[in-house]
């Protein structure tokens, strides 16, 4: 999985070779030997003749929602989809995008957590309240030298879906006041009931796990095709392209999925923190093997186990 990198060559945004005219070309000729016309696919993909003459002309990245139809439609078992990954996670990266261009197109997105809920699954309050703490001399609306992910909606659906797995410790330290804790962990608590989004906590308990040096995500475009990325509390942060070590974050992740609760019983976890949160009270233990019974949640509903 080697991706063209502007950051790696030294090359000019002039001079960067495109990848999309060999996509284009490639779904050309898988057009043709389906024999479709524009017209028929255009219709079928929610889309324009222009935007797919466009596309077989190398001029434009059609996005993974249009490619994957066309992959369903000529019958490509995914070859299209891994090849449109390639172009675009290229694309990108030579010309020079951060996490925050990179995030859009992803189809599913894990993140691990040690210390603080990510930026992405924050109220703005709680965001806002941890710039405090960690830059007293400097405003929120200044604070620009990291990414600023969209923050997510329990009211929206995926792609990209997305599988957060968090320290027990990071729902307990109190960033804000007592109101902005219970406002974080409310939103929490609603976003593991969504269709998109599926949180597991490791808890407290749990004497020791192989996540202990610091936060990652995995971002997956395609079934070959991920990258993974380090957040830094200064900078942009750091993405990972070599694929040894792409897949050693999966695993990793994998791992720290197992040393957590189930769904059902970080749920039942987090809404016990929400109602508790700025309380100076005892918390009740919880392991991996103790977790309590589920919580039934209204359109738990959701894509298969991720």
């Amino acid at each position: 999985m080697a991706y063209a990198s502007q950051r790696d060559t030294g090359a000019t945004e002039e001079k960067r070779d495109s990848p999309w005219p060999r996509f284009g070309a490639r779904l050309r000729a898988a057009r043709e030997r389906a024999g479709r016309l524009l017209d028929d696919l255009a219709e079928t993909a929610v889309s324009s003749v222009y935007v797919l003459e466009e596309v077989e002309a190398g001029r434009m990245d059609p996005g993974r929602r249009i490619v994957e139809i066309l992959d369903r439609e000529f019958e490509a078992q995914g070859v299209l989809l891994d090849a449109w990954a390639h172009a675009h996670i290229s694309d990108q990266l030579s010309s020079g995008s951060d996490i925050d261009g990179l995030w859009p197109e992803a189809f599913q997105i894990r993140a691990y957590a040690p210390l603080v809920v990510p930026e992405h699954f924050q109220t703005a309050e709680f965001t806002r309240a941890l710039d405090a703490a960690e830059r007293p001399l400097e405003p929120h609306y200044v604070v620009a030298d990291r990414p600023h992910s969209r923050r997510l909606m329990a009211t929206c659906s995926g792609p990209p879906y997305h599988c957060l797995v968090v320290d027990e410790t990071a729902l307990h330290r109190v960033v804000g006041t007592p109101e902005v804790m219970r406002a974080q962990l409310a939103h929490l608590h609603d976003l593991a009931q969504a269709r998109h989004v599926t949180v597991h906590v490791i808890p407290s308990g749990t004497r020791q796990h192989p996540g202990l040096r610091g936060a990652f995500w995995t971002l997956s475009y395609s079934p070959r095709h991920a990258l993974a990325y380090l957040p830094h509390p200064r900078g942009s942060g750091h993405l990972v392209t070599n694929a040894t070590h792409v897949k050693g974050y999966a695993d990793l992740f994998a791992t720290l999925q197992g040393a957590a609760l189930s769904a059902d019983a970080s749920l039942a976890l987090l809404a016990d923190a929400a109602a508790s949160a700025g309380e100076d009270r005892p918390r009740r233990a919880l392991t991996a093997g103790t977790a309590p019974a589920p919580v039934p949640a209204a359109g738990r509903d959701r894509e298969p186990a991720r």
